[in-house]
């Protein structure tokens, strides 16, 4: 088994923890592979292995990922297509996409050896800008948001399910998420959580006009058309909060379920329904389940 290792290089925590991780696999004779971006922060040994991002996946059998969910979410985007599992250890705070904490990596390691763990798939979204001026297909784990970007004023969303007309939505911007992502800004904007094993999109409105605007659950294999009104002029469409570009009146927003899952890595110490306890606080000072 060879690991190849990702890390946010501006977390110094992050750093340190693959540090301690590189020591572990040694002491368990595992391979590892560090990602190129790694080199100049981390202490590297002549014979240890290097590669660059977009290619570690073609030496690694899993990819360990040391960040917050934004680590997460950009390692998901370069090497989810290869079908490589993904394990995120978290150095971040909220950290709903990183099943491990640093104190946990011995353990981890010991899993991983053992093979002590399972891989469940998670949906991805395909977006595809019609008739676009920028770049036309992105791919998403969490969730793509069109909204009035800088502007002030409220815009209007058109929306189609499979070529029916769901509903006109004036109000700051809307989310289209995964189950993942259903965790994130869709939960903000008051949108349901889901199950991240399940394929479903969730539509939610940012701030809408009308307090009779709620969020709509999707099948998965659902085809969502958004177009803005020609008032509005312009909007911003962002992709998993890391990629961002214009998108105007005449052009069509296409999502999709992605041609591919992202492999997950869990490891079965904390299920989501432990996490969403642990990371909303919920049943604080209640007592715990009946025996």
């Amino acid at each position: 088994m060879t690991i190849g290792i990702i890390g946010n290089i501006d977390k110094p925590k992050a750093l340190e923890a693959i540090k301690k991780f590189v020591s572990i696999l040694s002491l368990y004779h595992v391979d590892y592979v560090f990602s190129k971006d790694l080199v100049h922060h981390i202490p590297v040994q002549e014979n240890d292995r290097v590669e660059v991002l977009t290619k570690l996946t073609n030496v690694s059998d899993i990819i360990v990922a040391f960040g917050g969910d934004g680590t997460i979410l950009s390692t998901a985007n370069i090497i989810g297509k290869s079908g490589v599992p993904i394990l995120g250890v978290n150095i971040g705070t909220l950290g709903f996409l990183t099943e491990v904490v640093t104190e946990e990596l011995e353990d981890t390691v010991k899993r991983l050896v053992d093979e002590k763990y399972s891989i469940i798939n998670r949906m991805a979204l395909r977006i595809e800008i019609l008739q676009n001026h920028c770049q036309s297909i992105y791919y998403a784990l969490n969730d793509v948001v069109l909204d009035k970007g800088a502007g002030s004023r409220l815009i209007y969303i058109d929306v189609y399910v499979d070529n029916r007309f769901l509903n006109s939505y004036r109000s700051d911007g809307l989310i289209v998420s995964t189950p993942t992502g259903s965790t994130a800004y869709s939960m903000s904007a008051g949108g349901p959580l889901v199950v991240p094993t399940m394929h479903a999109a969730v539509v939610t409105p940012i701030c809408p006009h009308s307090v009779t605007m709620k969020p709509i659950v999707l099948s998965g294999d659902s085809e969502i058309e958004l177009s803005i009104r020609k008032e509005a002029t312009n909007a911003q469409l962002s992709v998993d909060g890391q990629t961002q570009c214009q998108v105007r009146y005449f052009e069509k927003v296409k999502v999709v379920k992605a041609e591919y899952d992202v492999k997950w890595i869990s490891l079965g110490r904390h299920d989501f329904f432990d996490i969403l306890r642990t990371k909303l606080n919920w049943g604080a000072g209640q007592p715990g389940p009946p025996n």
